[in-house]
């Protein structure tokens, strides 16, 4: 008997940020977020991101796909189509896709020498 894929097909992320500078070797330890999307299905998912702001429209949707029975992790600071993630300035997010997925965001704040590592599970919606 096979199983049912795991997870949901909308999340949320209510808090985003990726610094406008980093401490440290590019593109190693440069700030950035990561979304983990985990894909348990038998076949390929397509996910779209929109990004919501406090003072203007929102931005998306950047699309990605994650294979049947894999992973996709995407650097949110290199998506740049149809414009780029803007940087130093907060902003939220809301994932979809056409099969259930996870998502699991992952913030590395590499502004001082010290760096910071975060990371959650995105909301189901």
């Amino acid at each position: 008997m096979a199983k049912a894929p795991i997870g949901h097909t909308r999340w949320a992320i209510a808090d985003n940020y990726i610094p406008s500078w980093s401490h440290g070797p590019e593109p190693e330890l440069a700030s950035h977020e990561g979304l983990s999307i985990l894909n348990t299905g038998d076949r390929e998912v397509e996910v779209r991101i929109t990004l919501y702001f406090t003072d203007r429209e929102p931005a998306g949707p950047y699309k990605v796909k994650v294979g049947a029975r894999r992973t996709n992790h995407v650097r949110m600071n290199l998506l740049d189509d149809p414009e780029p993630v803007p940087l130093g300035q907060p902003f939220s997010t809301v994932v979809e896709a056409d099969g259930p997925v996870v998502v699991q965001l992952t913030r590395l704040d590499s502004r001082q020498a010290e760096n910071a590592l975060l990371s959650v599970i995105a909301f189901a919606g």
